[in-house]
């Protein structure tokens, strides 16, 4: 009977009937393929499949079910590789949305720096903190927001924020300098001398040469001196004057094989010991107190320690006889100091006069260095020809425009800028074509981090870069093309 109804197209009727049959026979292997057959002439290729794969496991060596299993995932092909594709859309759609909504966040990051940047070029710290503050929301990977951010906490005193923050940038990245040098003036300003020197050290292993943390350095390490100056003298003053003398221990392999001396040790009065110290400052040979001007204020600060700890009401006693080798000392002294006086004196004289007379003549011997590899090289020859105005400039003038952008690649330190917009001010204007100072205007331009060494010009080093401009558009170069260049340098 099915097979009378598939023959007349009744295919949901021939689906019944093996329906019938199947639940009257489970091994009815015939009910089985006709089923199959049925269900595939109605699409359902997911039941005939079914159909067929119960023929085979009755059969295994059924051709006619493993042929029509065949075509069935033929069928099923097209829908599997759609629903494939469907889910790689899917997956596809939500990663690029993912990417678009990471580079928004990037995008609004930055126009919050920006922003924050103007306000701080304004003086207003509170609303450029606002500002950084939603950047590092929106983009929390980017360190030049808490950099910037710590820089407005030190502008505002808030120096405990400025240290998180900078140390905030530097976990995201360890080698930017301006982080630990804003870092370490945080550390100095809070009182951590020692930590703060450790960061400025980290400045110079990243930028040799770094003109700010040299100049920390120095305060941070006399500072530290001064601190350790005042704990010996509360060390001096706790022991009431005395000296302790502390034995050395050396091993037998670094001890001296030169024959032992034995010295004998007379006590004297402590009127005694500033007479003795007198002779000792005398007895320097003049050219030795001259190279080491420290050492005569150490005698002085010795006796101003001494005077301290000696009560007021107490008055030293003259000492009537005092040693005869002191008094020879003492007189010998003194009259070698006055005959070396004199002659240095006159010395010093010619010696000036010789420099007044050479100082003009210098600077046609100096040699212009050759343009520089790289920004650490142009700092160093700037210093050097800092008093040669007419050197400096043909120095600049070996630099071709274009190639700033590669010299100072990421360190152009606003001095430098400063320093080469000072040069161009004083010589280019007078020796130059404009069209010259213009190129050079513009490649500064170019450099990475240029928007923040304009940041911290003075008033007067703006007032160089406006005077430049003013020459410019005097020489007929266009307004227009001036306009960009000018906001860029703030201006």
């Amino acid at each position: 009977m099915t097979t009378c109804t598939f023959m007349f197209n009744r295919y949901a009727v021939a689906e019944s009937d093996c329906n019938l049959a199947i639940a009257l026979d489970k091994s009815f292997l015939k009910a089985y393929l006709r089923r199959g057959a049925a269900r595939m002439k109605l699409k359902n290729f997911q039941g005939a499949k079914e159909d067929f794969e119960m023929v085979l496991n009755l059969d295994a060596q059924n051709f006619e079910a493993q042929n029509e299993l065949r075509k069935v995932n033929e069928a099923l092909a097209p829908d599997q590789k759609d629903q494939n594709q469907s889910s790689k859309d899917e997956q596809m759609d939500t990663s690029d949305e993912k990417k678009l909504t990471e580079a928004q966040a990037k995008q609004e990051a930055i126009f919050e720096k920006d922003l924050g940047n103007e306000f701080f070029k304004e003086g207003k710290y509170l609303e450029a903190i606002e500002c950084y503050t939603r950047g590092m929301a929106a983009d929390g990977t980017n360190a030049l927001l808490p950099a910037n951010r710590a820089m407005a906490y030190l502008k505002l005193e808030k120096f405990a924020e400025a240290e998180a923050d900078c140390s905030l940038a530097i976990s995201l990245d360890n080698t930017y300098s301006k982080a630990f040098a804003r870092r370490g003036t945080a550390k100095m300003c809070l009182g951590k001398m020692k930590e703060a020197k450790e960061d400025f050290e980290m400045v110079l292993l990243l930028e040799p040469g770094n003109k700010q943390a040299l100049t920390e350095l120095a305060k941070i390490n006399k500072e530290l001196a001064l601190q350790g100056v005042s704990t010996q003298q509360t060390s001096s003053k706790s022991n009431k004057g005395q000296r302790i003398i502390k034995p050395i221990d050396k091993p037998p392999h670094l001890r001296s094989t030169k024959p032992l001396i034995r010295v004998a040790i007379e006590e004297v009065e402590d009127t005694m010991i500033n007479t003795k110290k007198e002779a000792a400052a005398v007895s320097f040979p003049f050219d030795l107190a001259a190279k080491t001007p420290t050492m005569v204020p150490a005698v002085e600060e010795t006796n101003r320690i001494q005077e301290e700890n000696t009560p007021g009401d107490c008055s030293v006693p003259t000492v009537e006889a005092p040693n005869a080798k002191i008094l020879k000392v003492e007189e010998r002294e003194h009259h070698v100091m006055s005959d070396k006086q004199s002659v240095t004196a006159a010395t010093v004289e010619k010696s000036a006069e010789r420099k007044k007379a050479a100082a003009s003549l210098f600077s046609h011997s100096v040699i212009v260095p050759q343009a520089p590899a790289n920004s650490f090289q142009l700092e160093a020859d700037l210093r050097k020809l800092k008093n040669y105005p007419e050197m400096l400039y043909k120095y600049i003038k070996q630099i071709e425009p274009s190639v700033y952008p590669q010299l100072f690649q990421k360190s152009l330190e606003p001095d430098i800028l400063n320093h080469i917009l000072r040069i161009i001010h004083d010589s280019y204007i007078r020796f130059e074509e404009p069209s010259l100072i213009l190129n050079v205007l513009r490649n500064l331009a170019n450099v990475k981090r240029f928007d923040m060494a304009v940041m911290f010009m003075s008033e007067s080093e703006r007032k160089v870069v406006k005077d430049l401009f003013d020459h410019l558009l005097k020489s007929d170069v266009e307004e227009d093309s001036l306009k960009s260049l000018k906001s860029r340098y703030s201006v």
